[in-house]
């Protein structure tokens, strides 16, 4: 009992005790909408200090998305992103890149995958910026800059955009913050809990966040505004860690189209 309470008092006090380093570590996540329809799976992988690369697949044999974000380590702010399709033998063909041009306060894009390529260009608002549609990539490494710490948080988003109507786009949404409210159990899980709001989600609205205490991760998200056209609001769950490191992240990727026929490779979009 005693040791328990102790326990409560370091995270009521706010205290981290000290983490390893991030690097090689792959949280996986489940993102659906808050009703738990559409299901996709999300792996975000710690590549290396300065590198995140996101892994998206609804299931195995079917085309999938690997995204890698440049960031800098101290704010998880992204410098830029390649997205790829991800390909048998854990190798992509990258499509698509954004760049994040500071002194122009501008967001330049490409699709490179079309001829000729198709430019997209956005306002850089306030910094650090996180690009939403990256599934929470870059903004799981600003928690885990900071962990334990129940400071707000202010940040711009931005969001690439498709739909039938529009076509691509590469949108500015708006400024958002997290402000702690709460030590939770949830998810089986001690968490703290933040409400993150803002003009970036427009008339829907933001919503919970829950982090882990100790070292930052993303546990859970549930807000309103969806981050792809075919969802009508937004849940990024967390389902476990995987085994870490650069080999073991290779297997992963490996294994999505491992034992698939020719013709199921490629198939699907997530």
């Amino acid at each position: 009992m005693r040791i328990a309470l102790t326990a409560i008092a370091l995270l009521s006090a706010g205290t981290a005790l000290a983490q390893p380093s991030p690097v090689g570590r792959t949280f996986h996540y489940e993102r659906t909408n808050r009703d738990g329809s559409e299901p996709e799976q999300i792996y975000i992988h710690r590549a290396a200090e300065d590198r995140v690369v996101v892994y998206k697949m609804v299931e195995r044999c079917t085309r999938s998305a690997l995204v890698t974000a440049t960031i800098d380590p101290e704010t998880g702010e992204p410098k830029g992103f390649t997205a790829a399709q991800l390909k048998p033998g854990a190798t992509s063909e990258p499509y698509a890149s954004i760049l994040a041009d500071v002194p122009a306060k501008t967001l330049k894009g490409s699709i490179f995958s079309v001829h000729p390529p198709l430019p997209l260009t956005a306002t850089l608002g306030t910094r650090p910026w996180h690009l939403y549609d990256f599934d929470l990539g870059t903004l799981a490494a600003a928690f885990q800059a900071r962990p334990g710490s129940r400071m707000p948080m202010r940040f711009g988003m931005a969001m690439t955009w498709s739909d039938a109507k529009s076509g691509p786009q590469l949108l500015w949404l708006g400024d958002a913050e997290a402000r702690f409210l709460r030590i939770e159990r949830h998810m089986d899980r001690n968490t703290l809990r933040f409400d993150v709001g803002g003009p970036a989600f427009g008339e829907a609205g933001g919503g919970p966040l829950w982090v882990d205490p100790r070292d930052g991760h993303i546990v859970d998200v549930q807000w309103s505004r969806p981050n792809h056209d075919n969802y009508k609001d937004f849940r990024l769950r967390l389902i476990g860690e995987e085994p870490a490191g650069d080999a073991a992240w290779t297997a992963l990727l490996t294994r999505h189209f491992e034992g698939c026929s020719s013709a199921s490779v490629g198939t699907r979009t997530p």
